[in-house]
Parts: C-alpha cells; structure tokens; sequence
C-alpha cells in the first residue's frame, strides 16, 4: 500500500412484459401400407428386396411439442437503458427510504419482473459477490413477489456488508487498493455529524467501497442464464 495512504479500518465481525410467440415443431409422421394385387405369369419370380420401414414412421405425434418460453421483463424503475438517463435516481451508499421521498409508494411495491417472480440474483462486473433478492416481510403486502423496493433494500444491505481482510489482501493491484480506500473515506466524510463519522470509519470498509466510487444506480439488464433459485440480473453502475 503507498506510504501516502491513509490507515483504513475493517470490522471485527467476519461478515462473512409478454411471451414469446410460440413456433412449435410439429413431428407428424405416418405409415402407409398399400397393397398390390399383382398377377405372376408362370414362371416369375417373386422379388427378393426388402421394404425399409424407418423407425420415425413407426409414432406419431398429433398434439405439438410446447416450446414457448415467456419473456421476464424487469420493471422501468430498474431497467437499464444505456442511452438515456436512469428514471431512478439513487447513490446506492445511501439509504433507499430516501426514494419515497420522490416515488410513490405504491408504485414501489409493485413487482420488479413481469412476471413477477420470488427471487431474484444479482451480479455486478465490479464485484465477486452475488446479491439474492427475495421480498422482505410487511403486513401491508400479502403477495410473495420481489418488488421495486425489495431490490433496492437487498442491495444496499449486500452493499454494507463489511469487507474482510483477506478479501482486501486480494485485491489486484496497488492503484485498485488505493482507489478502494479513497471511496472509503469520501464515503465516511460525507457524513456531516461527527460522531456518526466516526463511527461509520470504526465499521471500516464496506462492499460498497469496492465500487471505488461507481455508486450511482443505472439498472438491471438481462443475464442469459437461469438458475433454480431464480432469474439473474446484472447490475449497471457509474
């Protein structure tokens, strides 16, 4: 680490919208036996060659295979758009209560994927972690869909998980470690009180940090694979 770089801190807790038209592929086959009636002059030969019945007409399949795979669309808060201005302003260092300030509430809880789904994964190029998503508990939603909100919640909780040393003894090099502390200081001088900064440089560096900077929330975009516990989504930053 540079002579020049401040000390930084670790914790002491080890926190370790619609479907696909279908297009099915229809396997009809049939067999077809006909017979001829034909008269042997005396003396002909019946012929020898045998008929090749291919196994593919021995079944056949009237209904046809259903192929569709519907297409899971993510809410327009959430999306990324790569040529046009996030519609969802939000630093994801800080808390994502300051959202409703500007978004309705109702228009939070309504589902992150059309369809709606239970869990959700998330993965960041930036980051080696993953962020599981699931809906958070509350007596005013019954349903078991993940929401706008529980997105948002889940990543700013993975987001302040504190960092362990050897995570941050494998960084890859001497300007990513220094860039990582200077995201750790300016986000814990950010925060105008002083005992509450302190505090906040006593929990020492966070996942969060190791966005070096790039904590502005651009969106999900689509990964190609699927997993059982749910669909994965890749998290856009700037």
């Amino acid at each position: 680490m540079p002579a020049l770089m401040k000390r930084v801190r670790f914790s002491s807790i080890n926190a370790l919208y619609s479907p696909v038209p279908t297009t099915p592929y229809v396997y009809t086959t049939s067999t077809s036996t006909s017979s001829s009636k034909s008269s042997h002059s005396e003396g002909s030969k019946p012929s020898k060659r045998r008929r090749h019945v291919s196994k593919l007409t021995t079944h056949s399949r009237s209904r046809p295979l259903d192929i569709s795979v519907p297409i899971t669309r993510i809410h327009y808060l959430l999306a990324f758009a790569p040529y046009q201005l996030p519609p969802l302003p939000y630093d994801l260092s800080t808390r994502p209560s300051i959202i409703k300030s500007f978004i309705p509430s109702d228009v939070l809880s309504e589902p992150a994927t059309n369809p709606p789904v239970s869990s959700l994964i998330i993965t960041c190029p930036h980051l080696r972690w993953e962020f599981p998503i699931t809906p958070i508990p509350a007596s005013s939603r019954k349903s078991s869909y993940v929401s706008v909100l529980d997105v948002l919640h889940a990543l700013y909780r993975g987001l302040r998980l504190a960092v362990h040393p050897l995570e941050y003894e494998a960084l890859p090099s001497l300007e990513v470690i220094a860039n990582v502390n200077e995201a750790y200081y300016s986000r814990c001088n950010s925060t105008v009180d002083t005992k509450a900064r302190q505090e906040e440089q006593v929990k020492g560096i966070k996942r969060v940090d190791f966005l070096m900077g790039r904590n502005r929330f651009l969106g999900l975009s689509k990964k190609s694979s699927r997993r059982d516990d749910g669909l994965v989504w890749e998290l856009n930053v700037s």
